[in-house]
């Protein structure tokens, strides 16, 4: 792996010819990847300064770099960017989203006219000249949309899979039409009452972290939160030290940077209930983060009550989608009114990836299995309940 860049690789497509560069160094791409992420709808997974920020803490502390395949057309304009990242697993090197583990969206940013008119062979030819620049062996490619923004996803012409999860997100417009369409009197009128009894209870506050020091403080009780919410379900904490100055370097961004995280939380007397907090790109709110606190006021829905207020100033600032990620949850399918299929593609590149590939595909359907069937899915979590606690 040549880590300041492979040179170009030229070649034809029904597109027309492409000059394609792979690397691993981010500033020297960094003008061109800005003026994709702004021309091209994407999400904030898919922007410089959220690879830049992944790839210092996350990569960087592993002893790893990105993969980045970036694509022009003859008249030297971006036509498409990949941002890929690459690790062992068994010996073997696999590639996969830059990302993977931590985004709710995953896909590559392309010119909707030329993903049209790319074909199976032409997206597989250059998946595996990438391949063949970082090594790997095997590409594990999940949580893959088949369209974005209106534009097809390329990848899906390739062997896939359903993903075990999928996306849930809200079609903005004026929030009073909206709310009533998704619950009914009765809900509204319950979700009412509880507010006012966190308004009777003391000071309420919907609130955005602004100055430095209270987004380092919503964002550490958000930590504290979720470790405690990973405790109670039995699974492990995926905010490691690395994860956590990951997030920190998103909430520290720049107003403009789409990749900033904005915190945002209820408060009853200054003590935080919940959080929901997420990005802003293009015209769409991208939820990443949620937490509920361990208090009494639980069964007021403080969670319920900030999404509700976060939704309801989306409609009012004219953005057209509120996002609510990947994953099956309660308050997803109560507000939801589109839903988005997702799949994972498992692909050899080379020989020995085969010994990779069946096992993640294995996984993947098992996945998909049991959180499709409400009994295996609470079984599932029972069982994860009963081992963590048994290694306590």
């Amino acid at each position: 792996m040549d880590a300041a860049g492979g040179g170009d690789i030229s070649f034809s497509t029904s597109a027309g010819p492409v000059s394609m560069k792979i690397t691993s160094d981010l500033q020297t791409i960094a003008s061109e990847w800005r003026e994709i992420e702004t021309a091209v709808t994407c999400t904030s997974a898919q922007t410089f300064d959220w690879a830049r920020a992944w790839s210092v803490h996350m990569l960087a502390a592993q002893g790893r770099a990105p993969v980045i395949a970036i694509g022009y057309d003859g008249d030297g304009q971006v036509q498409f960017l990949l941002p890929f990242e690459s690790k062992k697993v068994g010996g073997l090197t696999v590639l996969s989203w830059l990302s993977q583990e931590h985004a709710n969206y995953l896909f590559g940013v392309f010119r909707p006219a030329f993903a049209a008119a790319l074909t199976k062979t032409e997206i597989s030819r250059i998946l595996n000249e990438v391949g063949r620049w970082s090594g790997a062996s095997v590409a594990a490619l999940e949580a893959q949309p088949f369209e974005w923004g209106g534009a097809p996803n390329p990848f899906a012409l390739l062997s896939h899979q359903p993903a075990p999860n999928s996306g849930f997100a809200i079609r903005l417009g004026d929030f009073e039409t909206l709310y009533r369409e998704r619950f009914k009197k009765r809900a509204r009128q319950g979700l009412l009452r509880k507010e006012r009894r966190l308004w009777e209870a003391g000071t309420l506050k919907y609130g955005w972290a602004e100055r430095t020091q209270e987004k380092r403080d919503v964002l550490e009780t958000f930590f504290a939160q979720k470790a405690l919410q990973f405790a109670a379900m039995g699974v492990t904490d995926i905010f490691t030290p690395e994860a956590r100055a990951f997030y920190a370097a998103l909430v520290m961004l720049p107003e403009d940077s789409p990749s900033r995280l904005r915190l945002g939380y209820v408060a009853l007397n200054g003590e935080i209930l919940a959080t929901f907090s997420g990005t802003v790109v293009h015209d769409r709110v991208n939820v990443l983060l949620s937490s509920l606190a361990d208090s009494p006021f639980q069964r007021q829905s403080p969670g319920a009550q900030l999404l509700r207020h976060q939704i309801e100033e989306a409609c009012n600032d004219g953005l057209a989608y509120f996002d609510l990620g990947v994953g099956a949850a309660r308050h997803k399918s109560e507000w939801s009114n589109e839903v988005y299929s997702l799949f994972d593609s498992y692909l050899a590149l080379k020989p020995q990836g085969l010994a990779v590939t069946l096992p993640f595909t294995v996984k993947s359907a098992l996945k998909r299995k049991i959180k499709s069937n409400p009994r295996l899915w609470a079984l599932a979590q029972t069982v994860r309940k009963t081992i963590k606690g048994s290694h306590a």
